[in-house]
């Protein structure tokens, strides 16, 4: 599964207090996606099968060093690579970090939030603030990102936001305590999102990856970032969530 966190200020400039902006939306441009949760594995998967379809890229995550190694794997694609050091966990920092990225011109139309605490535990022995820590990164995180994007993805009538969900939304396991609450909130909250953007056309869906991720295997993250591909270029009806199920 992915586990990817999206820290620290980063790249983009400095944090901004008011939550509205001064200034309004800006633009979109549907060839650039936004990846929240950028990593090794399926993060960087993701990134290249978009980079090399013709989108510039920018990656989101809290490790600096981390987004530099990343970005310059993707050199080769020859695709414009920005990256922005922000930690999915500080909702009041990540949001101000997306916030400027929608006022600005040519914000990305597409959007894939794949940030999540993905470490053993159970609910019998995780205290308080745990448990409040993983649902920061694993749900908020990526209200927060479509409450950024959203102005400037309805201004000019369009946008693609996908979560990345899991197998454990549908089958819970006690010893993956808070990822299993995570990703069947996070399959709510996309649900929830769709409902409400959906009328200003915007699509919002959770890609459900029902296995464990694994090179070499039918989960493949190239094989899954193929399957983000097709449903971002859909060309038939839209559906609250979509599957790989390694087939």
């Amino acid at each position: 599964m992915p586990n990817e966190r999206a820290a620290d200020p980063g790249n983009r400039g400095s944090t901004i207090a008011d939550p509205a902006g001064a200034a309004g939306p800006g633009s979109v441009d549907g060839r650039h996606l936004l990846l929240v949760g950028a990593g090794p594995g399926l993060g960087t998967a993701v990134a290249r099968r978009f980079a090399v379809g013709g989108y510039r890229v920018t990656l989101v995550a809290r490790s600096t060093d981390g987004l530099r190694d990343l970005a310059g794997t993707l050199a080769d694609t020859g695709a414009e690579i920005s990256t922005i050091a922000a930690d999915a966990g500080d909702p009041d920092g990540l949001g101000a970090r997306m916030r400027e990225l929608y006022r600005g011109d040519g914000a990305p139309g597409v959007i894939v939030y794949s940030a999540v605490m993905g470490a053993p535990d159970r609910l019998l022995t995780s205290t308080a603030a745990h448990l409040q820590a993983a649902y920061s990164v694993d749900v908020i995180g990526a209200i927060v990102v479509a409450q950024a994007a959203a102005p400037a993805m309805r201004a000019v009538g369009s946008g693609t936001i996908l979560v990345t969900g899991g197998g454990f939304a549908d089958h819970p396991i006690p010893a993956l305590a808070t990822v299993s609450l995570g990703k069947a909130a996070l399959r709510s909250a996309a649900t929830m999102l769709g409902a409400d953007l959906a009328p200003d056309g915007i699509r919002v869906a959770t890609l459900t990856i029902a296995g464990q991720i694994a090179a070499g295997t039918s989960f493949d993250p190239e094989r899954i970032a193929e399957r983000y591909w097709e449903v971002v270029h859909v060309d038939g009806p839209w559906q609250a969530e979509f599957r790989f199920t390694g087939e």
